[in-house]
């Protein structure tokens, strides 16, 4: 198998920059196409920028925007991940490396996956797609630390004289025999109440106390905790493997989608203005693509199986 050089890998990453700030034209896929032919280690070096890609999906939404802002950061971070994968240590699981902690979380889940889980004292937990979280049950407390991606709980019986706590990066949730979500956003927390109701306390004003009830919903920071808006049950759909939509913007409903799948999934400004309604399937992200595209004066354009965008026709 070719082996591809520093060089090499510099030229993959770039051609994924060029193609990352717009679609590429034909001119330039002829000649991107002619440079994949021309050498084994060419194509060695894109099978590895396809794994990096994939990786992607499991980067927090944020860092992704932080770390691909410029084409000059985009050039350094793809550089140096390419390089690292010319010596192995990409192999090692790059997607893992998206956030160094979370490969000795408790429980995860990778990108599209769902999983659910039974703790000792009965409760329920669903992880939701790129998710970890820790688990620490002791004589004072239930705590499950959230350290990426979301968590539907429902709270078990056993034991129920501890109280239990989620904490996440902004602070802690307590929850007073109850069933909720709670989401890690880039910088806050959304915590959405199905069942009994909740208390926030964000970590650097813990008197700050903020009550849920069911059907309400919150994002708090470390400061300060936003004003309740409504919530429902279509909002945790995830939970059964959909994603529910009523007159929601396009760009919403893409970036929701991209969770679920790894890799780039992209859209632009027009078609993101256009709304949407239905029910969608969060295990076949291509078919609910190609049902948006058939409904929608929008293109789905495939450059590689990871790397899609949907622009706006017309």
């Amino acid at each position: 198998m070719a082996i591809p050089d520093r060089q090499t890998f510099e030229a993959a990453a770039s051609w994924y920059v060029q193609f990352q700030a717009q679609l590429p034209t034909p001119v330039e896929r002829l000649a991107w196409q002619q440079w994949l032919n021309a050498d084994p280690s060419h194509q060695a070096a894109w099978n590895q920028m396809e794994q990096l890609q994939r990786s992607l999906g499991a980067l927090p939404q944020d860092l992704t925007r932080r770390a691909l802002s410029t084409t000059q950061q985009r050039r350094q971070v793809l550089k140096w991940m390419l390089v690292l994968g010319g010596t192995g240590y990409l192999g090692w699981n790059v997607q893992q490396h998206t956030s160094l902690g979370n490969v000795w979380a408790d429980y995860r889940t990778c990108v599209g996956e769902h999983r659910r889980i039974e703790l000792a004292d009965g409760t329920q937990l669903d992880l939701n797609t790129g998710t970890a979280i820790d688990v620490v049950f002791d004589a004072s407390q239930r705590l499950i630390h959230l350290r990426e991606g979301e968590v539907l709980i429902r709270t078990g019986k056993l034991g129920v004289q501890t109280p239990f706590y989620v904490e996440t990066r902004q602070g802690r949730i307590q929850a007073l025999g109850t069933r909720f979500t709670v989401r890690q956003l880039s910088s806050s927390t959304r915590v959405g109440v199905l069942e009994d109701r909740v208390s926030v306390s964000p970590a650097d004003q813990p008197n700050h106390v903020r009550l849920l009830e069911a059907g309400e919903s919150a994002d708090f920071d470390r400061q300060n905790v936003s004003d309740k808006s409504a919530y429902s049950g279509s909002q945790a759909a995830w939970v059964d493997g959909q994603l529910i939509v009523l007159d929601a913007r396009l760009g919403n409903v893409i970036d929701e989608l991209a969770r679920y799948r790894p890799g780039v999934l992209q859209c632009d400004l027009a078609s993101a203005r256009l709304r949407v309604s239905g029910t969608f399937r969060l295990d076949s992200t291509d078919a609910v693509l190609a049902n948006l595209q058939a409904t929608l004066p929008i293109g789905v354009k495939y450059f590689t199986r990871y790397w899609v965008s949907v622009k706006h026709i017309g």
